[in-house]
């Protein structure tokens, strides 16, 4: 199959993956787009505005309504910059924990469910994929 072919299907059926996992939501309140930047300031070592702007691909303008957002509903915290007052250092709350962990946990089972139909070898396949898929994830 041609490189181009197979990038086809393959963004077909990662486009509809993630249309499925999106259905997965348990808030509605919360846009992909707000999960995306909560799971940014969980994997960031210090998450500043621009640094999660950055991981999201967007300019800090754009990052505050979302952060602003996402502080209104207690998901986030914020601290000023242990060596930049100028700075602040947001984290994760204990109710934003709970709301992203539960939204893993709901979308982990959802992807189980359908695994758990799959032969052994289908398994097998799709586990082998998982770093191919990471590599182009990367680029």
């Amino acid at each position: 199959m041609p490189a181009i072919a197979l990038a086809d299907d393959l963004r077909v059926a990662l486009v509809r993956l993630g249309r499925r996992m999106r259905r997965e939501r348990l808030d509605q309140a919360l846009a992909p787009h707000h999960l995306s930047a909560l799971g940014a300031i969980q994997q960031l070592e210090e998450p500043t505005l621009a640094r999660i702007a950055a991981c999201e691909g967007v300019k800090p303008p754009s990052m505050v309504k979302t952060l602003q957002y996402l502080e209104e509903l207690d998901y986030i915290e914020r601290s000023a910059h242990p060596s930049d007052g100028r700075m602040l250092v947001l984290r994760i709350s204990e109710n934003g924990e709970r709301k992203l962990g539960a939204m893993r946990e709901r979308r982990n089972r959802a992807l189980a469910e359908t695994i758990a139909t799959m032969t052994t070898e289908e398994q097998r396949t799709l586990a082998n994929a998982i770093p191919l898929l990471e590599r182009l994830s990367e680029q």
